[in-house]
Protein backbone atom coordinates (compact mmCIF):
# COMPACT_ATOMS: atom_id res chain seq x y z
CA UNK A 1 0.00 0.00 0.00
CA UNK A 2 0.93 3.52 -1.19
CA UNK A 3 0.51 5.99 1.83
CA UNK A 4 1.99 9.23 1.53
CA UNK A 5 3.58 9.81 5.00
CA UNK A 6 1.64 13.10 5.43
CA UNK A 7 -1.31 11.69 4.86
CA UNK A 8 -4.08 11.12 8.20
CA UNK A 9 -5.53 7.75 7.83
CA UNK A 10 -8.16 6.89 10.34
CA UNK A 11 -7.20 3.61 11.98
CA UNK A 12 -10.71 1.96 10.64
CA UNK A 13 -10.60 3.20 7.31
CA UNK A 14 -10.72 0.39 4.85
CA UNK A 15 -8.32 0.81 1.78
CA UNK A 16 -7.44 -1.61 -0.91
CA UNK A 17 -3.35 -2.11 -1.30
CA UNK A 18 -3.09 -1.15 -4.79
CA UNK A 19 -4.22 2.32 -4.07
CA UNK A 20 -2.21 5.06 -3.58
CA UNK A 21 -2.80 7.86 -1.11
CA UNK A 22 -0.96 11.49 -1.81
CA UNK A 23 0.50 13.94 0.22
CA UNK A 24 -2.10 15.42 2.98
CA UNK A 25 -4.79 13.62 2.23
CA UNK A 26 -7.43 13.13 4.77
CA UNK A 27 -9.42 9.63 4.96
CA UNK A 28 -12.05 9.14 7.56
CA UNK A 29 -12.63 6.24 9.91
CA UNK A 30 -15.84 4.69 8.06
CA UNK A 31 -14.47 5.38 4.43
CA UNK A 32 -13.67 2.15 2.01
CA UNK A 33 -11.99 2.27 -0.90
CA UNK A 34 -11.31 -0.02 -3.60
CA UNK A 35 -8.37 -1.53 -5.75
CA UNK A 36 -6.04 0.84 -8.13
CA UNK A 37 -7.60 4.31 -7.07
CA UNK A 38 -5.22 7.32 -6.88
CA UNK A 39 -6.17 10.26 -4.34
CA UNK A 40 -3.09 12.92 -5.81
CA UNK A 41 -2.95 14.77 -3.03
CA UNK A 42 -5.25 17.26 -0.65
CA UNK A 43 -7.98 14.86 -1.10
CA UNK A 44 -10.71 14.88 2.03
CA UNK A 45 -12.88 11.76 2.33
CA UNK A 46 -15.13 11.48 5.34
CA UNK A 47 -18.49 9.89 6.42
CA UNK A 48 -19.71 6.40 5.30
CA UNK A 49 -18.20 7.10 1.73
CA UNK A 50 -17.11 3.73 -0.75
CA UNK A 51 -14.87 4.65 -3.42
CA UNK A 52 -14.47 1.64 -6.30
CA UNK A 53 -11.99 0.90 -8.65
CA UNK A 54 -9.72 3.11 -10.59
CA UNK A 55 -10.35 6.49 -10.16
CA UNK A 56 -8.44 9.16 -9.66
CA UNK A 57 -9.34 12.27 -7.55
CA UNK A 58 -6.81 15.17 -8.01
CA UNK A 59 -5.92 17.49 -4.94
CA UNK A 60 -8.52 19.64 -3.05
CA UNK A 61 -11.71 17.49 -3.63
CA UNK A 62 -14.10 17.01 -0.64
CA UNK A 63 -16.01 14.05 -0.54
CA UNK A 64 -18.68 12.79 1.90
CA UNK A 65 -19.00 15.70 4.09
CA UNK A 66 -22.17 16.67 5.83
CA UNK A 67 -25.17 18.30 3.21
CA UNK A 68 -25.70 21.82 2.76
CA UNK A 69 -29.47 20.96 4.19
CA UNK A 70 -31.00 22.48 7.30
CA UNK A 71 -32.30 19.49 8.43
CA UNK A 72 -29.23 17.44 8.65
CA UNK A 73 -27.91 16.82 11.91
CA UNK A 74 -24.64 15.31 12.88
CA UNK A 75 -26.25 12.17 14.33
CA UNK A 76 -27.52 11.22 10.79
CA UNK A 77 -25.36 8.65 9.27
CA UNK A 78 -25.51 9.15 5.75
CA UNK A 79 -23.87 7.80 2.75
CA UNK A 80 -21.72 8.52 -0.48
CA UNK A 81 -21.52 5.62 -2.97
CA UNK A 82 -18.87 6.02 -6.32
CA UNK A 83 -18.32 3.62 -9.04
CA UNK A 84 -14.92 2.87 -11.46
CA UNK A 85 -12.78 4.65 -13.23
CA UNK A 86 -14.27 8.00 -12.50
CA UNK A 87 -11.91 11.51 -12.88
CA UNK A 88 -12.72 13.74 -10.23
CA UNK A 89 -10.99 17.31 -10.77
CA UNK A 90 -9.18 19.81 -8.44
CA UNK A 91 -12.09 20.98 -6.15
CA UNK A 92 -14.97 18.77 -6.64
CA UNK A 93 -17.30 18.38 -3.98
CA UNK A 94 -19.35 15.57 -3.13
CA UNK A 95 -21.76 15.60 -0.02
CA UNK A 96 -23.53 12.83 1.80
CA UNK A 97 -27.08 12.21 1.48
CA UNK A 98 -29.78 13.22 3.95
CA UNK A 99 -32.57 11.94 5.97
CA UNK A 100 -33.51 8.09 5.22
CA UNK A 101 -32.39 4.34 4.82
CA UNK A 102 -29.58 3.78 3.02
CA UNK A 103 -31.31 3.18 -0.45
CA UNK A 104 -32.51 7.22 -0.36
CA UNK A 105 -29.83 8.64 1.85
CA UNK A 106 -27.16 7.94 -0.22
CA UNK A 107 -25.73 10.25 -3.21
CA UNK A 108 -24.34 8.07 -5.55
CA UNK A 109 -21.95 8.79 -8.64
CA UNK A 110 -22.20 5.53 -11.04
CA UNK A 111 -18.94 4.41 -13.15
CA UNK A 112 -16.76 6.37 -16.23
CA UNK A 113 -17.98 10.14 -14.84
CA UNK A 114 -15.66 13.09 -16.02
CA UNK A 115 -16.04 15.78 -13.29
CA UNK A 116 -13.86 18.99 -13.96
CA UNK A 117 -12.75 21.08 -11.65
CA UNK A 118 -14.88 23.28 -9.44
CA UNK A 119 -18.04 21.11 -9.73
CA UNK A 120 -20.53 20.28 -7.38
CA UNK A 121 -23.00 17.27 -6.57
CA UNK A 122 -25.04 18.03 -3.89
CA UNK A 123 -27.10 15.46 -0.89
CA UNK A 124 -29.30 12.54 -2.63
CA UNK A 125 -28.46 12.76 -6.14
CA UNK A 126 -28.26 9.99 -8.50
CA UNK A 127 -25.06 10.65 -11.18
CA UNK A 128 -25.31 7.61 -14.19
CA UNK A 129 -22.13 6.54 -15.99
CA UNK A 130 -20.22 8.55 -18.81
CA UNK A 131 -21.44 11.55 -17.21
CA UNK A 132 -19.81 14.84 -17.86
CA UNK A 133 -19.84 18.01 -15.75
CA UNK A 134 -18.00 21.13 -17.18
CA UNK A 135 -16.10 23.54 -14.56
CA UNK A 136 -18.21 24.91 -12.03
CA UNK A 137 -21.37 23.62 -13.13
CA UNK A 138 -23.65 21.36 -10.15
CA UNK A 139 -26.41 19.60 -9.48
CA UNK A 140 -28.49 20.31 -6.29
CA UNK A 141 -30.56 18.08 -4.03
CA UNK A 142 -32.38 15.03 -5.01
CA UNK A 143 -31.22 15.56 -8.62
CA UNK A 144 -30.76 13.04 -11.32
CA UNK A 145 -28.44 12.98 -13.99
CA UNK A 146 -29.01 10.07 -16.69
CA UNK A 147 -25.96 8.11 -18.38
CA UNK A 148 -24.29 10.24 -20.59
CA UNK A 149 -25.70 13.57 -20.62
CA UNK A 150 -23.69 16.54 -20.46
CA UNK A 151 -23.77 19.69 -17.92
CA UNK A 152 -21.62 22.67 -19.63
CA UNK A 153 -19.62 24.85 -17.52
CA UNK A 154 -22.05 27.67 -15.51
CA UNK A 155 -24.90 25.44 -15.97
CA UNK A 156 -27.21 23.92 -13.36
CA UNK A 157 -30.53 22.87 -12.20
CA UNK A 158 -33.73 22.98 -9.82
CA UNK A 159 -33.48 20.65 -6.84
CA UNK A 160 -35.36 17.33 -7.39
CA UNK A 161 -34.86 17.79 -11.65
CA UNK A 162 -33.72 14.59 -14.24
CA UNK A 163 -31.46 15.53 -16.96
CA UNK A 164 -31.83 12.71 -19.62
CA UNK A 165 -29.81 10.26 -21.46
CA UNK A 166 -27.73 11.69 -24.14
CA UNK A 167 -29.15 15.23 -23.14
CA UNK A 168 -27.56 18.18 -22.67
CA UNK A 169 -27.67 21.79 -20.66
CA UNK A 170 -25.50 24.31 -23.05
CA UNK A 171 -23.10 26.96 -20.94
CA UNK A 172 -24.27 29.12 -18.69
CA UNK A 173 -27.95 27.60 -18.55
CA UNK A 174 -30.24 26.92 -15.48
CA UNK A 175 -33.32 24.81 -15.96
CA UNK A 176 -36.31 23.92 -13.56
CA UNK A 177 -37.85 21.11 -15.04
CA UNK A 178 -37.18 17.61 -16.75
CA UNK A 179 -35.17 17.41 -19.68
CA UNK A 180 -36.02 14.38 -21.51
CA UNK A 181 -33.45 12.41 -23.38
CA UNK A 182 -31.45 13.23 -26.48
CA UNK A 183 -32.53 16.87 -25.97
CA UNK A 184 -30.19 20.29 -25.52
CA UNK A 185 -31.51 22.97 -23.59
CA UNK A 186 -30.16 26.29 -22.86
CA UNK A 187 -30.82 30.26 -21.51
CA UNK A 188 -32.70 30.56 -17.85
CA UNK A 189 -35.23 28.73 -17.04
CA UNK A 190 -34.28 27.58 -20.70
CA UNK A 191 -35.93 25.94 -23.63
CA UNK A 192 -35.32 22.99 -25.55
CA UNK A 193 -33.80 24.01 -28.82
CA UNK A 194 -32.63 21.05 -30.34
CA UNK A 195 -31.92 17.22 -30.67
CA UNK A 196 -28.44 16.58 -29.77
CA UNK A 197 -27.09 15.55 -33.19
CA UNK A 198 -23.77 15.66 -32.27
CA UNK A 199 -23.74 13.56 -29.42
CA UNK A 200 -25.80 11.18 -30.48
CA UNK A 201 -23.64 10.32 -33.87
CA UNK A 202 -20.24 10.13 -32.00
CA UNK A 203 -22.21 7.90 -29.89
CA UNK A 204 -23.15 5.79 -32.73
CA UNK A 205 -26.66 5.91 -33.60
CA UNK A 206 -27.85 5.30 -37.13
CA UNK A 207 -29.26 8.20 -38.97
CA UNK A 208 -32.61 6.61 -38.65
CA UNK A 209 -32.79 6.96 -35.12
CA UNK A 210 -31.66 10.48 -35.68
CA UNK A 211 -34.76 11.43 -38.33
CA UNK A 212 -37.03 10.05 -35.40
CA UNK A 213 -35.65 12.20 -32.83
CA UNK A 214 -35.92 15.00 -34.79
CA UNK A 215 -39.27 14.42 -35.95
CA UNK A 216 -40.15 14.05 -32.23
CA UNK A 217 -38.03 17.33 -31.56
CA UNK A 218 -40.46 18.71 -34.31
CA UNK A 219 -44.29 17.16 -32.42
CA UNK A 220 -42.91 17.86 -29.14
CA UNK A 221 -41.27 21.68 -29.42
CA UNK A 222 -42.43 22.97 -32.37
CA UNK A 223 -45.73 22.40 -33.65
CA UNK A 224 -48.02 23.84 -30.97
CA UNK A 225 -49.93 20.75 -29.26
CA UNK A 226 -50.17 20.62 -25.39
CA UNK A 227 -48.02 17.71 -24.00
CA UNK A 228 -50.68 14.99 -24.10
CA UNK A 229 -51.42 15.82 -27.56
CA UNK A 230 -48.07 15.63 -28.34
CA UNK A 231 -47.16 12.51 -26.99
CA UNK A 232 -49.86 11.07 -29.23
CA UNK A 233 -49.03 12.21 -32.01
CA UNK A 234 -45.34 11.01 -31.47
CA UNK A 235 -46.91 7.58 -31.14
CA UNK A 236 -48.94 8.18 -34.33
CA UNK A 237 -46.25 9.57 -36.36
CA UNK A 238 -43.01 7.99 -35.47
CA UNK A 239 -41.66 5.17 -35.90
CA UNK A 240 -41.32 3.87 -32.04
CA UNK A 241 -37.04 3.11 -32.43
CA UNK A 242 -36.27 2.13 -28.18
CA UNK A 243 -34.85 5.89 -28.37
CA UNK A 244 -38.38 7.31 -29.52
CA UNK A 245 -39.99 4.65 -26.43
CA UNK A 246 -37.36 5.91 -23.60
CA UNK A 247 -38.08 9.62 -24.84
CA UNK A 248 -42.02 8.85 -24.00
CA UNK A 249 -41.66 7.06 -21.41
CA UNK A 250 -39.23 9.38 -19.54
CA UNK A 251 -41.84 12.23 -20.07
CA UNK A 252 -45.14 10.52 -19.09
CA UNK A 253 -43.03 9.76 -16.04
CA UNK A 254 -42.20 13.29 -14.42
CA UNK A 255 -40.67 14.09 -11.59
CA UNK A 256 -42.39 16.74 -9.09
CA UNK A 257 -40.54 19.41 -11.45
CA UNK A 258 -42.60 18.37 -14.76
CA UNK A 259 -41.19 18.75 -18.28
CA UNK A 260 -39.11 20.55 -19.55
CA UNK A 261 -41.92 21.74 -22.68
CA UNK A 262 -39.96 24.07 -25.40
CA UNK A 263 -39.56 27.58 -26.19
CA UNK A 264 -43.36 28.89 -25.88
CA UNK A 265 -43.59 27.52 -22.26
CA UNK A 266 -46.76 25.23 -23.09
CA UNK A 267 -48.43 23.09 -21.25
CA UNK A 268 -51.68 21.00 -20.32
Amino acid sequence: MSIHPTAVVAPGAQIDETTEIGPYCVIGEHVKIGPNNKLVAYVYVDGYVEIGKGNRIYPNCSIGTPPQDVGWTEDMVTYVKIGDENIIRENVTIHCGTIGSEENATTTVGSHNYLMANTHIAHDCTVGDHVIMVSFSGCPGHTRLFDNCIISGLSGMHQFCRIGRYAMISGSSVINKDLPPFMIADGRNGSVRAINVVGMRRAGFSAETIRAMHEVHKIFYTEGHTMSVAIEEIKKRVPQTPEVLEFLEFVETPSKRGILFGQLGRRD
